[in-house]
């Protein structure tokens, strides 16, 4: 349940960002980053533009005291506009308001009148005030380019797959069914602690754009094939086709590969966890990358195909995906091959 705290009032989504830059560069009093962002209204809209970073989970506020969440400070080190501009976009999915108005939009590409109808009536307060929270929610979403206008309908223009990405309990099996055992905390083949640091990691990993955006793109994708894509607390995406079960694990990766070996182990250790402690011994299993491999490195690809059954795949634009043909054959139908036919 929304309510009227949940909707921003500052007008310009862009600088909402420059509040997190401002707190970064030690500001952190309404008046002070109203005047680090360039407004002068004896910190009325620095309360507007502070609160607005907060509905985004950029910052955190007491007593007139702002301070950067481990969110903020991602998207102060980002250093290019276009990166923070799709970083922001990235803040609005994961808000209740902008999620739940982006669902809508996608499922039924409304026209402008009907799109502020079903504002107003998702807005909890008084509808006077729906109409000008609206005018700041079209806005942020054309701000972020999330909005896309074509042939009097509106359409989420990018990152679809954050949208049609459902997120289950992880207390059963990834088909439904009650697990013979409870979950456990620790796998009972793991060394003590491990399964909570390595939840602890993904956390954090979790914050990372590249990781996100791999998993919005693999969501999409499956989406495009008539498949649902899911994820827990513990698993980046997994999806069922009619009882055939696969686990994804997402890297992000360097350009020059540096760090490919230590990010492919990490999968490798996760998946075969995942797969125990979910009892689904016949899931198939899939790394995703979001670079190819270097020429120094192509013996993983032969290893993990063949000694650990694990398919790899890796993107360039976070759109296409590409496998070899020997991932190809594991992936079955989940593969980027597969024309359905």
């Amino acid at each position: 349940m929304v309510a009227t705290s949940d909707f921003p009032q500052a007008d310009r989504l862009e600088q909402v960002g420059q509040v997190a830059i401002a707190i970064a560069n030690g500001k952190r009093a309404d008046e002070e980053i109203e005047a680090a962002i360039g407004l002068d209204s004896d910190g009325r809209q620095g309360r507007y533009y502070r609160h607005a970073a907060e509905v985004l989970g950029l910052i955190v506020n007491r007593h007139n005291n702002a301070v950067l969440t481990a969110l903020g400070k991602e998207f102060a080190s980002l250093s290019s506009r276009a990166a923070r501009i799709d970083f922001l976009a990235r803040c609005l999915l994961e808000t209740p308001v902008f999620y739940e108005a982006l669902c809508y939009i996608h499922q039924h590409h409304p026209n402008d009148a009907q799109l502020k109808r079903w504002f107003r009536v998702f807005y909890p307060g008084a509808e006077s005030t729906a109409d000008r929270r609206f005018h700041t929610f079209i806005s942020y979403l054309c701000e972020a380019g999330l909005l896309q206008s074509s042939s009097n309908k509106n359409h989420v223009k990018k990152y679809v797959g954050s949208l049609v990405k459902k997120s289950i309990t992880s207390t059963r099996s990834l088909t439904g069914r009650n697990l013979k055992k409870s979950l456990p905390s620790l796998p009972p083949t793991a060394g003590q602690g491990s399964i909570r640091v390595d939840v602890n990691l993904q956390k954090l990993e979790r914050a990372n754009q590249i990781h996100w955006q791999l998993v919005d793109a693999k969501s999409s994708f499956l989406d495009d094939r008539g498949l649902e894509p899911y994820a827990n607390e513990h698993i980046d995406l997994y999806s069922d086709n009619r009882g055939d079960i696969i686990i994804y694990e997402m890297k992000s990766v360097d350009a020059e590969g540096a760090n490919f070996l230590s990010q492919i182990r990490k999968a490798v250790s996760q998946l075969y966890e995942y797969r125990y402690i979910y009892e689904e011994p016949n899931a198939r299993l899939c790394i995703v990358t979001n670079h190819g491999i270097a020429k120094k490195d192509e013996w993983l690809l032969d290893y993990l195909a063949r000694d650990r059954v694990i398919a790899y795949e890796w993107t360039d634009d976070f759109a296409n995906f590409e496998c070899r043909h020997d991932a190809a054959s594991l992936l079955g139908d989940f593969s980027p091959c597969f024309n359905g036919r």
